[in-house]
């Protein structure tokens, strides 16, 4: 093999094929990249697999004599960021043996043997629709699978094309987030993404990447004129009912604020709910026109107001929700939202394109330090009785203050 490629071109592209290689498999071969030079028609490929992701990548070079060779996959990118001039020559007279000139440097690496890489096939889908907006859907539903091994369904995101437009659903057993994109007329068919897979292929692209996506039975297909990423796909059998479990929540309390004021609100009042890494619920309440957060914890007592367009008021209790998992949300949703509540605490959080479920959690009272006994040793019992009961009373209105 010899071709004569653009080192920025070749290592923008090396980074994204990079992306997919694993970097610590035992298996030595799937950590590279495979380099396939066609003097034919003048193109490079670059290949890279995980076996639930693969990847491959076409730039235009100048091939001088076709070949393959097997390169790891972050050498490949260390030597294109760090070799100077505009181009670089890639040459091997055999496989096992790549050498690479850029400027006034040459490095001579040792690959392994192209007949051990497990090549995936790369089809291009007979039929397909097409899609935008990868990035954004990635990450209005990554953040919220389950890293739960054992729930591999959970691990992925459930995407339908249904009706002119794409339903997204993400759960990690405890909470849920339904994503609705409009997209072109297609029949119904439906599909299960690993979530991390998703990601990488959010990661190599842009939002405005146009994409024709095929479904081959076991694989999704996405092609972007220059590149051709495939998924390996799991059943929809196990992933739960999203929209029924949606339909059973009935709101009795509802609020509309601005995502960016909630955002802010919630910044603040976790700097206490999140201190030393030990989660304490906030509460959350709907009063005359405005939402509060508390949080009670041993570390601080904290509180913020946000003006909302309160319709229905809540308890002055309020609920308590985990705040890690709604600064999460409100990273990823703009404009305003709608918050509704039912009698058991279970929370809707909609916008016009999302509908996010968090369960409540129960409070949780601030530890109470030791009370240093004063009584003389000679006290009646009667005394150290009424000492405790004072003790007692006082946790009490520990716990009443935390639930106010």
């Amino acid at each position: 093999m010899r071709l004569e490629i653009n080192r920025l071109t070749m290592l923008e592209v090396a980074k994204s094929v990079a992306k997919v290689a694993p970097s610590n498999s035992h298996v030595d071969g799937i950590n590279g990249i495979l380099v396939e030079g066609d003097k034919d028609i003048g193109e490079v490929y670059l290949t890279a697999t995980n076996y639930e992701a693969s990847i491959q990548q076409k730039v235009f070079a100048s091939v001088a004599e076709s070949g393959t060779v097997l390169v790891n996959a972050r050498l490949l990118v260390d030597m294109m960021s760090k070799l100077e001039g505009e181009f670089v020559i890639l040459s091997a007279d055999k496989p096992e043996l790549l050498k690479v000139t850029g400027g006034r440097c040459t490095f001579q690496i040792a690959c392994l043997s192209p007949s051990s890489y497990p090549k995936p096939v790369m089809p291009f889908p007979e039929e397909t629709v097409l899609m935008t907006g990868i990035c954004s859907l990635a990450k209005r539903t990554t953040f919220l699978v389950s890293k739960d091994e054992s729930k591999p369904a959970l691990q992925c995101i459930q995407v339908k094309f249904k009706n002119s437009a794409i339903h997204a659903a993400a759960c990690d057993g405890i909470r849920m987030m339904l994503v609705k994109d409009s997209a072109e007329q297609t029949d119904e068919c439906e599909f299960l993404l690993p979530g991390r897979s998703l990601q990488l292929l959010a990661s190599v692209s842009s939002d405005s990447d146009v994409f024709e996506v095929g479904d081959l039975g076991r694989e999704v297909v996405f092609v972007r004129g220059d590149m051709i990423f495939t998924i390996r796909k799991l059943s929809t059998g196990d992933f739960m009912d999203t929209n029924s479990i949606i339909k059973s929540i009935n709101p009795a309390y509802s609020a509309v604020a601005d995502v960016s004021e909630m955002k802010e609100g919630l910044n603040l009042i976790s700097i206490g709910a999140l201190a030393k890494n030990i989660r304490v619920p906030i509460n959350l309440v709907f009063s005359k026109g405005e939402i509060i957060l508390r949080c009670n914890s041993d570390y601080s007592d904290a509180a913020t107001v946000l003006p909302a367009k309160i319709s229905q008021d809540t308890p002055d209790t309020g609920f308590f929700y985990d705040v890690s998992a709604l600064l999460k949300l409100f990273q990823v949703v703009s404009g305003k939202v709608k918050l509704e509540i039912d009698a058991k605490g279970f929370m809707l959080i909609k916008t016009r394109s999302e509908v996010y479920l968090q369960g409540p959690v129960r409070p949780s009272a601030k530890t109470e330090k030791p009370v240093k006994q004063t009584a003389n040793k000679s006290s009646s019992q009667s005394e150290q009785g009424h000492d405790k009961e004072q003790n007692r009373a006082k946790g009490a209105e520990d716990v009443k203050e935390v639930a106010a």
